[in-house]
């Protein structure tokens, strides 16, 4: 990443809008929202689920092939951004393996020629002069691993927290998940504003992006320092992405942390929060960090339109 940064604000609200939730939803935005599946990665719960938490499956307590993906999303007005890059683009055997620290830690990838983000971009005709910005739920490679490839095509700026930045760029980074060659790309980074951050019911802390109740980054510290989790407010109906804050279904109907947490006791907080949510607007469609079951098929998934 480039060393100079930016706080993130030149076309953000300066004033809070909105007081509710059902204020919130009363007003959406035509927002079209398409998922595309880019890999998976093997891991388990060490990295998942908390495999000690008797609630915990069975089938949750091994290790599984775990879906990667990144979402291009259309304002209305602002136009297209990305959540997140997915893994990197494979080698000649169709494998995307990520070691933390020369060839330990090493950890399974796979996927197939062409289904990287940026050839799937390419496909869709959307060059990187369209796209605004990649906002990153956090900085761990199968969540960034897609900017080496975004970034031969051209300028690319990513959107991030603050705290995740400083965390990934300190001393012992490697122990909280982070890789140095995911974050050696040259690439523009701005930080979310921390003071334009403020309390909504529920959820706790969030930002209004654009400032018209469109898209909310939620802060969900737990995984890593600068974790978010992220609320788009589509016409179609809202979507609630958990990122790692949750990786899988399991974990967040039963209330369990992931396997890997900086901090176990926000990590359970957020969870908490999102899934009282959920409940208490069942329209509100969650999307989970890394759950097998809710992608099948078709890499390419229009989520709202």
């Amino acid at each position: 990443m480039k060393k100079e940064v930016r706080v993130w604000g030149e076309e953000s609200q300066t004033t809070r809008k909105f007081k509710s939730w059902e204020e919130v939803f009363s007003n959406p935005s035509r927002l079209e929202v398409t998922a595309i599946l880019t890999g998976y990665v093997l891991t388990g719960p060490s990295i998942l689920i908390d495999a000690e938490n008797p609630k915990t499956p069975e089938n949750d307590k091994k290790d599984q092939w775990v879906p990667s993906l990144s979402y291009l999303v259309k304002h209305p007005k602002k136009g297209y951004f990305l959540l997140d890059s997915g893994v990197p683009t494979v080698d000649s055997n169709n494998r995307c393996d990520f070691s933390l620290i020369g060839p330990l830690f090493n950890i399974e990838c796979r996927s197939e020629k062409g289904k990287d983000l940026a050839s799937q971009l390419d496909t869709l005709k959307i060059p990187n002069v369209d796209l605004n910005f990649v906002l990153a739920s956090h900085l761990h490679w199968d969540h960034i691993g897609g900017m080496e490839a975004l970034r031969k095509r051209g300028p690319i700026k990513m959107l991030i927290s603050e705290e995740e930045a400083k965390d990934a760029s300190s001393l012992f980074s490697v122990f909280h998940g982070y890789s140095s060659k995911a974050l050696s790309f040259d690439f523009d980074v701005s930080f979310l504003p921390r003071d334009k951050f403020f309390e909504m019911p529920i959820l706790g802390s969030v930002y209004d992006l654009y400032g018209d109740g469109s898209t909310w980054i939620i802060s969900a510290e737990g995984h890593t320092k600068g974790e978010i989790a992220i609320l788009l407010n589509a016409a179609s109906g809202p979507l609630l992405f958990t990122f790692d804050a949750s990786h899988l279904k399991s974990g967040f109907d039963n209330e369990i942390t992931p396997g890997a947490t900086v901090d176990k006791n926000k990590s359970m907080e957020i969870i908490r929060k999102m899934n009282a949510f959920s409940k208490k607007f069942p329209k509100v469609k969650v999307i989970y960090g890394h759950e097998p079951t809710q992608w099948k098929g078709d890499p390419i998934v229009s989520l709202a339109k």
